[in-house]
């Protein structure tokens, strides 16, 4: 079981990573931007958690890491809810942005403040084992979160188009390869004649978004178990390393002659 520290950074970046993978898509894909409009898109996830990292440590500082990390999981809970309610023509300046200014909000809050806790409660000398578990649980949680939030989706968008083609009356071979992705529906909808056309595609794209709407539940719901377990176990504020944690000097050298080098343990 992860410790409090990283469980929160695990789950924060399994939610984050999950809505990217979902979100870019939803760019190209169901709105037809290109790969630069799509990058630009989201950028509100690069300025807002940038603007908001020193911040979140400067309230870290003056009421305790637990309500810092606590809060920052809630805000990212609640813009995973609002994400959930994103529809093929929902505006940009809408639900879109809000659902992603208060996802990198709620990271920079969350990140911060528990990579200091982690950083914080390692001797200096085990520095680098602290830093790589801080590393290693953001790129579990993400992996994971691109893996189960991108099944969640997958699993709604197939059983959806399938249905939905199937009672346009599209042959069975058309609705069965449309289930492969979005973009497959698309390319089955551009072959089938003009009366269905227009009304594969709406379903293909209608479909991904019912899937985006439940992969951004299960973020939702990640973020606010760890918001929960974050409040339950993670201490008030984060601990320091015990006195005395330096390592004594050695002697280097033949005969125990030379420099010492402090931090270095003899065996």
């Amino acid at each position: 079981m992860l410790a409090p520290d990283p469980g929160a950074i695990a789950l924060a970046f399994f939610g984050l990573f999950g809505f990217i993978f979902l979100i870019t898509q939803y760019f190209q894909v169901v709105r037809g931007y290109d790969p630069l409009q799509a990058g630009v898109a989201t950028l509100p996830f690069a300025v807002v958690t940038g603007a908001m990292s020193p911040v979140a440590i400067g309230v870290m500082k003056r009421i305790g890491t637990k309500i810092v990390v606590a809060g920052g999981l809630v805000l990212m809970s609640a813009g995973f809810v609002v994400a959930a309610g994103v529809g093929v023509d929902s505006a940009y300046w809408g639900k879109i942005i809000v659902s992603m200014t208060l996802m990198a909000a709620g990271l920079a809050l969350t990140s911060g403040p528990a990579t200091d806790a982690i950083m914080g409660a390692v001797l200096p000398g085990k520095a680098g084992a602290g830093s790589a578990v801080n590393d290693t649980t953001r790129e579990l949680g993400g992996t994971l979160g691109v893996a189960v939030v991108g099944s969640v989706l997958a699993s709604l968008y197939g059983a959806h188009v399938l249905r939905t083609l199937t009672s346009l009356g599209a042959p069975a071979a058309a609705a069965a390869a449309a289930q492969k992705s979005v973009v497959a529906g698309l390319t089955v909808a551009a072959h089938l004649p003009p009366a269905l056309h227009g009304l594969a595609a709406q379903a293909a794209r209608q479909a991904f978004v019912d899937g985006l709407s439940a992969g951004s539940l299960v973020a939702a719901a990640g973020t606010a178990v760890a918001a929960v377990a974050a409040l339950a176990f993670l201490p008030a504020r984060a601990k320091q390393p015990p006195p005395g944690g330096t390592p004594a000097p050695v002697q280097t050298g033949i005969g125990g002659q030379g420099r010492s080098l402090p931090g270095i343990v003899a065996r």
